[in-house]
């Protein structure tokens, strides 16, 4: 299926909407894809969010990535009569050799791919089953989870030290990103928990100087 440049003609104005609904404050960049998507493949993307959004609570970040993962797959082939060997080429394309990727990043981006497409698959031949009782259809069947050598995909050179954390919080500006920095680190907690915290959250403790400390829950 080849990709198509422009815009879908056909899209009509309830699917528009749809479209703009569903890639709300994510980048127009998604938006602008969808919409160059042939239009069967586009109808049903945009109802399987919309349904995604009934059925869990759906961040910003893991939208924004089953969006991807469905708009770069639908326009290779149709949903509709996409085989097992069309999902395992589209998963392979993103396969690096050892020489561009020592580390193995690309397993990550393959494995999570592969994620997206088995919860897709199974609500698509199954949209009336519960999402727990859902079947793995053939499409995906078989397709199993790469596992990687590296505990982590990072080096020690790669995080920053005591020192560089000083080094930003003299320098940086904003007293937002200082803050944001700084409470991180001090909690360890991924971006979307701390971005979530309110001011309720921040409990104190004495000391024994008499000077209350703040901390964050986690």
């Amino acid at each position: 299926m080849q990709r198509q440049i422009e815009d879908n003609a056909d899209i009509n104005p309830i699917l528009d909407r749809q479209i703009d609904e569903i890639t709300a404050d994510l980048s127009r960049v998604y938006g602008r894809n969808l919409r160059t998507l042939p239009l069967e493949n586009l109808k049903t993307l945009v109802k399987y969010i919309l349904v995604m959004r009934t059925e869990t609570n759906l961040s910003q970040h893991y939208r924004r990535d089953i969006i991807d993962t469905l708009t770069k797959f639908g326009f290779r082939c149709n949903f509709k009569t996409a085989r097992r060997e069309d999902v395992i080429s589209f998963l392979d394309s993103f396969r690096k050799p050892e020489t561009v990727d020592p580390l193995h990043k690309w397993i990550g981006t393959y494995n999570s791919f592969r994620v997206h497409l088995l919860r897709f698959f199974r609500w698509y031949y199954s949209p009336a089953m519960e999402p727990s009782k859902r079947p793995k259809p053939a499409v995906v069947d078989d397709i199993p989870e790469l596992k990687r050598k590296e505990v982590s995909i990072y080096k020690p050179s790669d995080l920053w030290t005591p020192e560089d954390d000083l080094l930003f919080l003299k320098y940086c500006s904003s007293k937002r990103d200082k803050c944001y920095h700084a409470v991180s680190r001090d909690l360890s907690c991924r971006p979307d928990e701390l971005l979530k915290l309110k001011v309720k959250d921040i409990t104190y403790k004495q000391v024994p100087n008499g000077r209350p400390i703040r901390r964050g829950s986690s």
